[in-house]
């Protein structure tokens, strides 16, 4: 963008070029490799402004998915999906308005006939990262998602992926993971969560580790670890907790020796992250 200098008597003077810049979420700088960089974060649903065309870095993560009760006899919950992941680098971005939706965390159900819900979608410039899979209570097959949710017993399919990979643009790819299965009737437990970084584990008749989640550095130059799959469970009693806001992690699910456990959670909200060097 360029201005025009003028001196007292309005003439013209200098032609001043005024770099393209962003507006929008909250701003933050770090120096990384020698180079400054400008970051833009957006933990709620919002817009971000060009004055110019820019090249940019984004991380855009889902909501992950929300975790069910647990009924009965010795019965377990599926681990939730984490928020599918689409991760760009140096993207043009042309001058304008882009909105940017942060996904909302997969809720947690307290009502053994009721799953969990799904985590919400997170979308910037035309690229959406898929909201994790619902955790599934008993005798009810994996939540499809940006990474699905594990099966629960008795051995019910796990959820798939369903995040976009973006595989025929350059420089931008979309992360997500399918669950486990579920074991058998009883105590061969639920299945884990897909995450970013890789495929939930099958039940085991102990815990089912979630999909591992994926690094990334945008937002403060250093690795941040996000879309962890909840863990899946087998009949001893395991409680679940909320995941923390932000991270698109999936729930862990829960498991009864005797009764119904209610003791879910919900999953990690979305993120959107933009930055550009200056």
């Amino acid at each position: 963008m360029a201005l025009i200098k003028t001196n007292a008597r309005g003439q013209s003077a200098d032609l001043v070029t005024v770099p393209a810049f962003a507006v929008g979420g909250t701003v933050s700088e770090y120096v990384s490799g020698g180079t400054r960089y400008r970051v833009h974060t957006f933990l709620d649903t919002s817009q971000i402004s060009f004055t110019g065309n820019l090249t940019c870095d984004f991380m855009i993560l889902a909501g992950g998915g929300g975790s069910a009760a647990a009924e009965g006899q010795q019965g377990a919950s599926g681990g939730a999906g984490a928020g599918g992941m689409v991760v760009g680098t140096s993207q043009t971005i042309t001058s304008g308005n882009y909105a940017v939706v942060i996904g909302a965390s997969g809720a947690k159900s307290t009502n053994v006939s009721v799953a969990g819900s799904s985590g919400g979608n997170s979308s910037f410039n035309s690229y959406v990262g898929t909201g994790g899979g619902a955790g599934p209570d008993y005798g009810t097959d994996g939540v499809n998602g940006g990474s699905g949710s594990g099966g629960s017993e008795p051995g019910r399919a796990a959820g798939t992926s369903t995040q976009a990979t973006y595989s025929g643009v350059t420089n931008v790819t979309g992360y997500g993971n399918a669950g486990g299965a579920g074991g058998a009737y009883v105590g061969g437990g639920s299945g884990g969560g897909g995450g970013a970084g890789g495929a939930g584990t099958a039940a085991n008749g102990s815990v089912a580790a979630g999909g591992v989640g994926l690094a990334n550095n945008f937002r403060t130059g250093s690795n941040v670890t996000y879309a962890r799959g909840g863990n899946g469970v087998e009949a001893n009693g395991s409680n679940s907790s909320d995941e923390s806001a932000n991270t698109g992690n999936g729930a862990h699910g829960v498991a009864t020796t005797t009764g119904n456990n209610t003791n879910s959670g919900n999953g990690g909200s979305g993120i959107v992250v933009v930055r550009y060097a200056i």
